[in-house]
């Protein structure tokens, strides 16, 4: 368990580096040093589920916020980590509103 944990951690390390290092992303420094944090609080807390759901809401709100079109690398990035965001947001949706259910 342990070990698919850390490979999972180095996969996502892996993808964030890879957008990190985009031609595209290196000439967005507000972009570049979002992905760099969440890449440290990965590192950090070894949560893959927790920040695939903070990669998605950081791009998105980063769209948002500059109303620019995302680098392909970006783009990528949070396709990547889609999914996993989704199961996280779901259970974590699902356990808040548990009391209210029932």
């Amino acid at each position: 368990m342990i070990m698919q944990k850390n490979n999972q951690v180095e996969t996502m390390l892996d993808q964030m580096s890879v957008a990190f290092s985009d031609s595209e992303v290196k000439q967005e420094p507000v972009l570049r040093e979002l992905i760099l944090n969440l890449a440290k609080e990965l590192n950090k807390t070894q949560d893959t589920r927790l920040m695939a759901s903070k990669i998605v809401k950081s791009l998105v709100s980063y769209y948002w916020e500059t109303k620019k079109q995302l680098p392909q690398a970006a783009i990528t990035l949070h396709n990547q980590v889609k999914k996993q965001a989704t199961v996280y947001d779901g259970i974590a949706t699902s356990a808040v509103m548990l009391p209210v259910w029932f």
